[in-house]
């Protein structure tokens, strides 16, 4: 059966005669430094943070354990990816002025995030890993894991301050150790150009 139309659906579209003017920034737009480093912020508590958990006395009832278990994996990898994904964003948005030796004021990141071992076809190759590469091997990481730490009375391993990124480029299994303070000082860095 055929619906009928409504009061209104077939009334012309009134369109705004204003046009709405460009956004500022490079390319008309730019990213809020606030939330990304939000962001970082996050992702460096709760890494920080899970060992101070696991070493909290006992509820009783696991409560503490319980809540971090549900939300521990799923908040760091998506922490991870989110701020990937805007570093790299803003590292290409800042590309122009940061290869102009007369702009002073974009400085290129430097600072070393971890260590990236590729295999070769003949030889083994471990290099730095500094912020843009890093940013690469986290959105295209087929594996986000870490080797958790334990000590003695802790309620469970708790996260260290090393991630580990597995993937493959060209069909070549490549692994980067990304240490995450590195990485939340970095992207610092990458976004001080806007702040």
């Amino acid at each position: 059966m055929a619906r009928r139309p409504t009061r209104n659906e077939g009334a012309p579209v009134e369109r705004n005669a204003t046009v709405q003017r460009a956004w500022i920034g490079r390319h008309n737009y730019v990213i809020n430094a606030d939330t990304v480093l939000k962001d970082v912020y996050r992702l460096l508590s709760l890494v920080i943070g899970d060992r101070a958990l696991a070493l909290l006395p006992d509820d009783g009832y696991h409560l503490l354990v319980g809540l971090r278990d549900q939300f521990v994996e799923d908040e760091l990898v998506h922490l991870l990816i989110g701020t990937a994904v805007m570093n790299r964003s803003h590292d290409d948005h800042m590309s122009g002025p940061r290869r102009d030796e007369d702009e002073l004021s974009f400085v290129p990141v430097t600072l070393i995030c971890g260590t990236l071992t590729t295999e070769g076809r003949t030889e083994t190759v471990t290099e730095d890993l500094l912020l843009r590469e890093a940013c690469n091997k986290i959105i295209h990481a087929d594996e986000i894991r870490v080797d958790a730490e334990t000590v003695e009375n802790a309620a469970f391993p708790f996260l260290p301050q090393n991630v580990i990124l597995i993937g493959r480029a060209y069909g070549r299994p490549w692994q980067g150790v990304l240490n995450v303070p590195n990485y939340v000082r970095a992207t610092i860095m990458n976004f001080r150009d806007i702040r």
